[in-house]
């Protein structure tokens, strides 16, 4: 079982490894992150390193073609990355480094001192609600919540899960609020998810939502 925390050579790996990724961002990855399917702005993208695979560095041949999202701590350190698959097509959807653990994305939010904080199911759902102005954190799918996150949440007067609107979303905000936590206040994403919902409603319609 990977460590928790990564060794010393391995963070000196993915360091340099997400920056060449993110520097290997091209047309074609660009137009999909700002595109319609995902509706990243460039300063997003940046400040969250996204990247994609031209040229992989050993080991990561099977994710040629991939995006790349960092799992960087609140100092901007990577210490993981995932990939996901840059469109539409066969093969999975998403990636991770063999033998690497479920880690929650974007936890610079926790240490904001807000009062409340937002939990989305995946990375790009984290980074529109972040552009939105909502602190957040990111859980890599529905079934990936570790009972032992409580421990990260247990400080907020609030916990919004913003769950995708179908059973697996119910199921993921029922599993935060059964792991101990008494501020779960769990808030379907309507019609779809983050993403979607910010689609069809903007920056003021997904706070309105959450009553911001």
């Amino acid at each position: 079982m990977k460590a928790v925390v990564p060794s010393q050579s391995s963070r000196r790996f993915t360091e340099k490894t997400s920056r060449a990724y993110h520097d290997q961002l091209d047309d074609e990855a660009l137009a999909y992150l700002t595109g319609p399917e995902r509706l990243l702005t460039e300063e997003s993208i940046n400040l969250h390193r996204i990247g994609v695979v031209r040229s992989p560095e050993p080991g990561h041949e099977h994710v040629t073609g991939y995006l790349s999202i960092p799992y960087l701590t609140p100092g901007g350190e990577c210490i993981s990355i995932r990939f996901r698959k840059l469109g539409e097509g066969p093969g999975p959807k998403y990636r991770s480094i063999a033998g690497d653990i479920p880690r929650m994305y974007g936890t610079e939010a926790l240490q904001r001192g807000t009062r409340n904080i937002c939990v989305t199911e995946g990375e790009f759902d984290r980074i529109i609600a972040n552009q939105c102005g909502l602190p957040a954190v990111g859980i890599p799918g529905a079934n990936s919540w570790e009972p032992v996150w409580r421990r990260l949440l247990v400080q907020f007067d609030a916990v919004y899960i913003l769950h995708d609107d179908d059973e697996p979303g119910r199921e993921l905000a029922a599993k935060v609020a059964n792991s101990g936590l008494d501020n779960v206040r769990p808030i379907p994403m309507t019609g779809g998810d983050v993403t979607s919902f910010f689609a069809a409603h903007d920056r003021d319609g997904l706070r309105a939502k959450l009553g911001a």
